[in-house]
């Protein structure tokens, strides 16, 4: 998923630093390779310091919860351009016209797809991710014998003529902070994790650029449309790496690696519209958002916070439908983004920096600061469009800190000179404090068997393992998922089931229950990106003897997308645990 969003700036990068820099865009990629290998060392700190989600949300939340805001906005104006940009490029490389409404579709029809909750985007981003980097591979070594006669120019002007075009590249680094945002749902332990994503990932980008940017400035001028004008590359400067396929491997080869890429291309579009998703739900869960961007639907995906990610992106894209003037609104938001990271961390004493990693990272954040006013500078639009998202997501977190004195103002009522109003004396409501959740006892029965049922209140398993746990002499553990279908960026308030009433329905049923056939029960509540890794996890923690789970309905195409819970849980349980399955 990190090539997916990370690999595919190259799909538009090497022709935008055609466009640019003409002949002398050798140097600056050259330039921007050196600074995609600091970002990185730089991330890879960053997962080791937050394995809980290191994006910058998180980690700007340590130092001030404004901050964190601004950073998650300036991250959300970033998806917001990659989502469109990605599409649009994606049917450029397809070569169909209108590509700006098929590229609204695509996007609108991730959004259905991600209404269910899919699960296992991971595999097919990966698929894809493969056959880009081996077509790269087939380019790159069938470019090798030609790369010698590339034409190389220096850079024209000034060193300020320079720096302005370097920060017109700085595309490139997007994607890093989509590692971060992931370290809560990776293989522990997280560093070792996060490193074995970056640094492939990473090295396959700078080498196979390089390379590309050298087999680009080999073709022929009149096959480039080489001229005097930087507009004399705008044919190629949306679909290089198509031109290259065609002109090194051949048509066949290029129409079919023009297909792999539309995908990856498309890959980008549901990673980014995920994270935007993600963004606004731990938003709203922190209270920074109106508490219904908190709200999931019934397979796990926060509803609201979809509708907007799929809306604004389809709007960016019908609105400016040129990669070109997409790419300067990009580049603001992710700058924007990475220098509130590294920024937050490296002035944070108050975790285990290297004196090393301090400095660099400082010296990382200056530079990023650097670009992002240069970009705001040079380009008024790409600042707009970073403000108007800045500026409607404080609006959203003025109105969830005052939402309790903008209720009563709604709601008050309206004065008449006309009459009075009688007074009516109306006794305050009561307000039940919820009732905690009770922990297993373990130490309390030892000898005695333990049967666990995990179940979203389905009444026919639960009856089932009461009877069970009667049988057995058992007493019941009832866990309750709630599945998030989106990877959270940091730790929240998830755990606190007095905000989730589905839950405390299913365990006072519960309860009752157990009570009546005067079985002992405890109910237990987990929030999961993985459904079968909670139940996993929970079963050993509580070291039970039997886990009961209920069978499903679903065709093959729900277990395709979201995965088969039994099979997954089957497979993983440990020996001495047995499996009861309820059909």
């Amino acid at each position: 998923m990190l090539f997916g969003d990370w690999g595919t700036s190259r799909l538009y990068v090497l022709g935008l630093a055609l466009f640019y820099t003409g002949r002398a865009s050798f140097w600056f990629m050259l330039a921007m390779s050196f600074l995609l290998v600091a970002v990185g060392w730089a991330y890879q700190i960053i997962c080791r310091l937050y394995p809980d989600g290191g994006g910058v949300y998180s980690s700007a939340r340590h130092r001030s919860e404004l901050l964190a805001v601004v950073g998650a906005l300036l991250l959300c104006a970033d998806y917001v351009v990659t989502a469109a940009l990605s599409a649009l490029d994606a049917f450029h490389y397809v070569g169909l016209a209108n590509a700006e409404w098929w590229a609204a579709g695509s996007v609108a029809l991730i959004g259905v797809v991600n209404y269910f909750g899919p699960t296992k985007a991971g595999t097919g981003a990966l698929v894809v991710a493969m056959l880009t980097i081996l077509f790269s591979l087939i380019i790159a070594g069938e470019a090798a014998p030609h790369l010698a006669t590339a034409h190389i120019t220096a850079p024209q002007g000034n060193a300020l003529q320079w720096w302005g075009q370097f920060t017109a590249l700085i595309l490139a680094i997007s994607g890093v902070e989509a590692v971060a945002n992931m370290t809560g749902i990776m293989v522990k332990p997280v560093e070792k994790t996060a490193r074995r994503a970056i640094w492939p990932v990473l090295i396959e980008i700078v080498t196979l650029n390089m390379v590309l940017t050298v087999a680009m400035l080999a073709i022929p001028a009149e096959t480039l449309g080489d001229g005097d004008a930087a507009q004399a590359f705008t044919a190629h400067r949306d679909t290089m790496l198509r031109l290259l396929a065609e002109y090194y491997v051949g048509p066949m080869f290029a129409a079919v690696a023009s297909l792999v890429f539309a995908l990856l291309l498309l890959s980008a579009v549901n990673t980014a519209v995920t994270d935007l998703v993600s963004i606004q739900f731990m938003m709203a869960r922190d209270d920074e958002l109106p508490r219904p961007f908190g709200g999931l639907n019934r397979w796990g995906m926060p509803f609201a916070p979809l509708v907007i990610g799929t809306l604004i992106p389809i709007l960016t894209v019908i609105a400016v439908p040129d990669v070109g003037r997409l790419a300067d609104l990009y580049a603001i938001g992710v700058v924007g983004a990475v220098a509130v990271n590294l920024g937050s961390c490296s002035t944070n004493f108050a975790i285990a920096l290297r004196r090393h990693e301090r400095i660099g990272m400082l010296l990382l954040t200056v530079l990023m600061v650097l670009i992002w006013l240069t970009i705001a500078w040079e380009k008024p639009l790409a600042l707009l469009f970073a403000m108007s998202i800045m500026g409607a997501g404080l609006c959203g977190r003025w109105a969830a800190h005052n939402r309790d004195a903008i209720r009563d103002w709604m709601l008050a009522p309206l004065e008449t000179p006309f009459a009075a109003e009688p007074e009516v004396n109306i006794a305050p409501p009561i307000r039940v404090a919820p009732t905690a959740v009770p922990k297993p006892a373990r130490a309390a029965t030892p000898s005695r068997h333990r049967l666990m049922v995990a179940s979203r209140g389905n009444p026919k398993l639960l009856n089932f393992a009461i009877e069970e746990a009667k049988a057995k002499h058992a007493e019941l553990l009832v866990l309750f998922v709630r599945h998030i279908a989106v990877p959270t960026m940091g730790p929240s308030s998830f755990g606190d089931v007095t905000r989730d009433a589905e839950a405390k329905d299913v365990f006072s049923a519960a309860r009752q229950a157990a009570e009546a056939a005067e079985i002992p029960v405890f109910t237990l509540y987990s929030v999961a990106f993985d459904v079968a890794e909670a139940i996993l996890e929970t079963a050993a923690t509580h070291a039970v003897d039997t886990l009961l789970l209920g069978s499903t309905q679903r065709g093959a195409l729900w277990k395709t997308m979201k995965g088969d819970v039994i099979s997954e849980v089957a497979e993983h349980l440990p020996e001495r645990i047995n499996l009861l399955i309820h059909g």
